[in-house]
């Protein structure tokens, strides 16, 4: 059943924004008019809409706690109201669904919290209210006094004022007695499943608005599965920090490399310590050492400028000249020249001694020598440097650097760390796994994850990521959460998903886009998943690797409009150029890892999917599955079981915040 309190007539269906479409259904103002003397004016105190038993109006009335309070005169002048009012909320009732539901049935109730039994037999046993006990009778379509007071809800069905939440084995007896005689366990066979769920959407639907007395501001309202979607991701977007990255920024250290899983908060913290930086004087110098890492760099750059804006628009008059901050990418695995280059760069942005460096993502380990050497160099050519470096697999980090592990997560809901989880199992030892049990509790566990499969005559290809009906099924999907639908209805509801707010990753190496001739004819069709996405009518950015050979500025434009999210656009991309980002929906679709056999293909495109896809989710999950290959069923092979068993082929999986943080960030005066 649904139960609504306090909604006002004039709220029934009073939004203006779907006025056209629910400008021929009955309202209450435009009753029949042999019963416009009932008057439109007044509220339902109690709505409960039951499946099978129907609509059920009741009406409280509550007097005073005190004896003289509850005086026989004081109870009998508040039933008349009651039942006055209602016999006008049947009538309403009755009306509201009177186009879809002629004959459904209403009951009447009143709740009388403060009124005994006893007290309200001998009301109606008096004489002198022989008039008024008719009146009841027949509101209540009760054939005697002794039925009438059955059918009210007295003080004795409830739990006592005093401890209001006590309910105990005697209450619940009480009120489930009452539910009997008030209801008569009849099934109304007018009310189908189909009806119920109409019915409902009417009356609480977002074409339904109640506005009630606040003494602080309004809450949200959520009322799909979209603006929960919204909703928790805002807040999950949220600045947290955990008392272990306190301590490290209170300590201040010139070097360290913060290494840790995805979502733990790494990059917040590389952000903290180089607005601490500027707002001391100091230039500070981001660096991406890779092409995969230049988004995240930009995202960073933005973040300190943004950052230092706010917060010196909040202290009008700091006590030092704030520093700059430069952003350099280069690309050390393809360009081996760019690390002497770097070093020359970097070296000559000394100012005072000092060079202040951040760089995110970087891969620190025996195979990787470009990055060693830049931080070797670096601290021999420059004394007083200063290095703060973030990653997640470096696993032989250089003496000049202190190692810091992060391992809470932050910024994911716990459904989707529940998916994400399982891919640690092919970097044991590599990747430290998340603690759980030191988390910072999140505002909401998170969304049930979507999961669709790849398999049908409409499918095609051996993975998703080349089929076309895959792309359409991901559309759908986001139609159904409203993405990109506009701007909101409902007053105080959360902003709706845009596209801006959607991945769609793979770890396939085979990524493309249309490729046209100069006169725009497209010789070379894009991928099916970015085919499937764009006959759907989605707005689409594709970063495609081959991109960067062909074009390299738009690619660079493209990548650039990803990591500022400028455009309103699905981002289709390999994972790897988005790491360290995070959007609150994100679709994974498996495709096949290059060099690599049938079985290895499986268990590295389950791990890796999890491992760096899914966790670039904050909210939404929608995992696209190859049958017998689905994420669960490669590694449960090799590692054992990480889930449950195999899925139909569309299945929904049901799935002390730090305030030190946060006033330390305030006390600081860095406004993130």
């Amino acid at each position: 059943m649904f139960v609504v309190s306090e909604l006002n007539f004039k709220d029934y269906l009073n939004q203006p924004d779907y006025a056209k479409l629910t400008g021929k259904l009955p309202k209450p103002a435009n009753l029949p008019k042999e019963q416009r003397h009932l008057g439109k004016q007044g509220d339902f105190d109690i709505l409960v809409i039951h499946r099978k038993h129907g609509i059920l109006v009741g009406e409280i009335k509550s007097v005073g706690r005190t004896e003289a309070s509850r005086a026989d005169s004081e109870v009998v002048k508040k039933i008349k109201d009651g039942v006055k009012h209602l016999d006008k909320c049947e009538v309403q009732a009755r009306h509201m669904v009177s186009d879809i539901a002629p004959g459904l049935t209403v009951r009447k109730t009143l709740f009388l919290p403060y009124v005994s039994r006893a007290q309200l037999q001998r009301i109606l046993d008096d004489e002198n209210n022989a008039k008024l006990q008719q009146t009841l009778c027949q509101s209540l379509c009760a054939a005697t006094t002794a039925e009438a007071i059955d059918l009210c809800c007295c003080s004795d069905q409830l739990s006592q004022p005093a401890s209001y939440w006590d309910v105990t084995p005697a209450v619940l007896s009480q009120l489930s007695t009452w539910w009997q005689h008030r209801m008569a366990c009849s099934v109304d066979t007018l009310l189908t499943d189909d009806l119920y769920l109409d019915i409902v959407a009417r009356i609480v639907g977002p074409a339904t608005a109640c506005s009630v007395h606040c003494n602080t501001p309004a809450r949200v309202a959520v009322r799909t599965e979209g603006e929960a979607v919204s909703e928790l991701g805002w807040r999950l977007a949220l600045l947290v920090l955990t008392l272990q990255q306190i301590d490290l920024l209170n300590r201040n250290p010139p070097r360290v490399c913060i290494l840790g899983p995805p979502g733990t908060g790494k990059t917040v913290v590389l952000v903290l310590q180089g607005l601490r930086w500027l707002l001391e004087g100091h230039d500070v110098q981001v660096v991406s050492a890779r092409n995969v890492n230049w988004a995240i760099g930009r995202v960073i750059t933005e973040q300190l400028r943004l950052s230092l804006q706010m917060s010196l628009s909040a202290d009008q008059t700091p006590s030092t000249t704030p520093g700059e901050v430069t952003y350099y990418q280069y690309d050390f695995r393809e360009r081996g020249e760019d690390v002497e280059k770097a070093l020359t760069e970097l070296t000559a942005c000394v100012k005072d001694g000092q060079l202040h460096l951040l760089m995110d993502e970087a891969t620190l380990s025996k195979s990787d020598e470009e990055h060693r050497r830049l931080v070797t160099e670096l601290t021999h050519r420059v004394p007083h440097v200063f290095i703060w470096s973030t990653g997640i697999m470096c696993t032989d980090v250089p003496a000049e650097l202190q190692s810091e592990n992060f391992t809470v997560p932050l910024r994911c809901a716990p459904a989707i760390l529940r998916e994400v989880q399982p891919g640690f199992s092919m970097f044991m030892g590599v990747v430290d796994n998340y603690s759980i049990r030191d988390g910072v509790p999140a505002p909401g566990d998170g969304l049930r994850v979507i999961k669709l499969i790849h398999e049908g005559i409409a499918h095609t290809g051996r993975w998703p990521v080349d089929c076309t009906q895959c792309g359409e099924d991901i559309a759908t999907e986001l139609r159904r959460l409203g993405v990109g639908t506009g701007a909101n209805l409902v007053k105080n509801s959360p902003e709706p998903l845009s596209y801006r707010d959607v991945f769609v990753l793979t770890r396939s190496p085979h990524l493309q886009d249309d490729v046209t001739d100069d006169a725009g004819n497209v010789v070379s069709p894009a991928i099916g998943v970015v085919h499937g996405l764009r006959k759907a009518g989605l707005p689409v950015c594709v970063l495609e690797e081959q991109r960067m050979v062909r074009d390299k500025d738009k690619w660079e434009r493209d990548l650039r409009d990803v990591a500022m999210a400028a455009t309103d656009r699905v981002t289709v991309a390999h994972f790897r150029y988005v790491t360290g980002m995070e959007r609150r929906v994100v679709a994974v679709v498996p495709g096949k890892a290059e060099g690599a056999d049938e079985m290895d293909s499986d268990l590295m495109t389950d791990a890796e999917d999890r491992m760096y896809s899914a966790s670039r989710c904050t909210t939404q999950l929608i995992l696209v599955e190859v049958p017998g290959k689905a994420l669960t069923s490669g590694l449960d092979r090799k590692f054992g079981s990480a889930g449950g068993p195999d899925q139909p082929k569309k299945r929904h999986e049901e799935q002390k915040k730090d305030t030190t943080g946060v006033s330390w960030v305030k006390k600081k005066g860095f406004l993130l």
